[in-house]
């Protein structure tokens, strides 16, 4: 996928940058006093306490690594947030998120930044992807949970704030 260490290096820098973009967005506090530990493979996961939730950035290519960062959830008891740039076609976030259970984890895939015209933030399904149910997550301070359908509740067009989140997101990786 990536050729040489430069790109690697880009494509890791945009998905860092994302991840702290979204944390952001939803007001999540990341403390490198965080009172988690994790043993490697995990060590490079960014927990928001207030959220409880990993945040992960991710350069892999599809979900190849949400088997590693399942067993990095069960070891943190905690939910978890893949966040991958795309690395073609128009720049964006794809997310996948993990929601930790007892008996296993339980994944909703292909998740996009949307903005309202107020700058709230949520993750909804990707149109261009096919979802298996259509759940969307409103960011905010606390942990990520299923909200109202924003796009009818706040905005009649969904592509509007998908733009709007992709605008915000060519502003923190300085591409407008």
């Amino acid at each position: 996928m990536y050729n040489n260490a430069p790109e690697r290096r880009l494509a890791e820098a945009r998905a860092l940058s994302g991840a702290l973009a979204l944390a952001d967005l939803a007001g999540w506090n990341i403390s490198p006093s965080s009172s988690l530990i994790l043993p490697p493979p995990f060590r490079n996961y960014l927990h928001v306490e207030q959220a409880q939730l990993l945040l992960v950035p991710s350069i892999e290519p599809s979900r190849c690594d949400l088997e590693i960062v399942g067993r990095g959830m069960r070891e943190a008891r905690c939910d978890a947030l893949v966040v991958k740039a795309s690395s073609e076609g128009r720049r964006t976030l794809c997310c996948d998120l993990g929601k930790w259970g007892r008996q296993g984890n339980n994944w909703k895939h292909s998740r996009r930044l949307w903005l309202s015209h107020h700058n709230e933030a949520w993750l909804v399904p990707d149109p261009a992807e096919p979802v298996e149910v259509d759940l969307f997550y409103r960011l905010t301070p606390g942990p990520l949970r299923i909200g109202f359908e924003p796009f009818i509740c706040a905005d009649p067009d969904i592509d509007a704030g998908l733009d709007r989140a992709d605008a915000y997101l060519a502003a923190v990786w300085g591409d407008r």
